[in-house]
């Protein structure tokens, strides 16, 4: 159960290791932009890595420890995806990642940057949003856009995405490797 006063209000859920390859901190800035133009939305990272106190000082520096929180890594994600208004990716590299098939499963929207190797494929243009790979301005941009989505268009992709999560299940990869074993 979500329980933190941050997390009663809109929030953003960000999951993954504290690391560079999550590219955290491009999302943690982008979030200067939303505050400023008086857009009431928190943030909420869950992870654990070596990052952690460069996060710690940044949100500091930024001046948005009200409204930017770091949780550690715990078995609760489904509760905090289902809260979110929507899950954020911003890794430089990716697999398709289990965090949007476990999104797409708790009907929560994607955002997610647009680099090789698996989210471009997963969210495409009918299953989120995507936006350029460490380009801050582009993250902002996507934010804003999804917060000015009809609440249609994002049933809509919501729906394309737990559909294509489908094809991600245990049972889908035992039916290819059973397949390709006989």
């Amino acid at each position: 159960e979500v329980k933190d006063n941050l997390l009663k209000e809109k929030f953003f859920v960000i999951i993954g290791r504290y690391t560079r390859q999550k590219n955290h901190l491009l999302a943690i800035k982008s979030f200067k932009k939303l505050i400023k133009n008086n857009y009431d939305v928190n943030l909420l990272i869950i992870g654990n890595g070596e990052l952690r106190s460069e996060y710690v000082t940044e949100i500091n520096n930024l001046q948005l420890n009200n409204r930017i929180k770091l949780i550690d890594y715990n078995k609760n994600i489904p509760s905090y995806l289902s809260k979110s208004l929507a899950l954020i990716s911003s890794s430089l590299w990716e697999d398709p990642g289990f965090v949007m098939v476990e999104a797409a499963a708790c009907n929560t929207f994607i955002i997610s940057s647009d680099c090789s190797n698996g989210p471009k494929e997963f969210v495409g243009s009918d299953n989120g949003i995507l936006f350029k790979s460490n380009d801050i301005k582009s993250l902002e941009d996507n934010i804003l856009k999804f917060l000015n989505m009809s609440s249609n268009e994002i049933i809509q992709k919501k729906i394309g995405a737990k559909k294509k999560s489908i094809n991600f299940t245990k049972l889908r990869h035992f039916k290819i490797l059973s397949n390709n074993l006989i």
